[in-house]
């Protein structure tokens, strides 16, 4: 399928925004690994089992490791439809 000319800017557009969410939700969660010493797959299995508790850093260190996964995997679509 080709692409026009508009549409790949569009994409490209769309590529750039989505890395810079990325390196939001990186930096967020590198420093929740940093502050808790843990990885965040380590911290994903503990939390995913119930053996992390109830604070609100580890709802959000979840919801920033889960998004930056579904970011990664959209802007790749992203960037194998604009190449």
């Amino acid at each position: 399928m080709q692409l026009t000319h508009e549409i790949k800017t569009s994409l490209k557009r769309e590529y750039n925004l989505y890395s810079s969410a990325m390196a939001f939700y990186k930096k967020a969660v590198k420093e929740f690994e940093q502050k808790y010493h843990l990885t965040t797959p380590s911290f994903l299995k503990k939390f995913e089992s119930g053996r992390m508790g109830d604070e609100a850093d580890f709802f959000d260190w979840y919801a920033f490791a889960k998004l930056l996964a579904e970011w990664q995997e959209t802007r790749a679509a992203i960037q194998t439809a604009i190449r």
